[in-house]
């Protein structure tokens, strides 16, 4: 272990000298991240148009869904409807499937304020059994930029 002697003096200003060296590297660097705001996450810069902010919105008509029971080996769908509820488009840059199991078919990319579009997900329940819940991330532009829906199914 390394020691070295020094006055009390000196040792009060060495301490107070490394803690405020601390201090101030800790507020740098949390200040590269406080200025995380909404938009932050897909790296777009807020539209201002006539004085307001333009903003996409992504709502789902439902976002979890109870299939039932359904026998081994068997492969269903559901297509879940969503809507852009936001004042500027849309748009849906990846959809990501929670396992290999499942799939999606996405009916439109973009969607101007108030279009609709459909997020078909397929589950093949080779492999499974019991109850099974089944999610696919949505990752967009909107306000919430990552939504997920969620099949639930009895694999039997």
């Amino acid at each position: 272990m390394f020691c070295f002697y020094m006055p009390n003096n000196h040792h009060n200003i060495f301490f107070g000298f490394i803690t405020a060296l601390l201090v101030t590297t800790l507020l740098v660097s949390c200040g590269g991240r406080a200025s995380s705001d909404k938009n932050d996450s897909n790296n777009l810069p807020a539209v201002i148009e006539d004085g307001r902010e333009l903003h996409a919105n992504i709502e789902f008509e439902e976002d979890f869904v109870d299939l039932g029971s359904i026998k081994h080996g068997e492969v269903l769908s559901y297509t879940f409807k969503f809507k852009n509820t936001g004042n500027n488009s849309l748009l849906i840059m990846n959809i990501v499937p929670g396992c290999g199991c499942t799939s999606t078919k996405l009916s439109k990319k973009v969607l101007k304020p108030s279009e609709e579009a459909t997020l078909e997900v397929v589950f093949d329940s080779r492999g499974w059994h019991g109850s099974q819940f089944k999610s696919v991330t949505i990752v967009s532009n909107a306000l919430t930029p990552k939504r997920s829906v969620t099949l639930k199914v009895n694999v039997v």
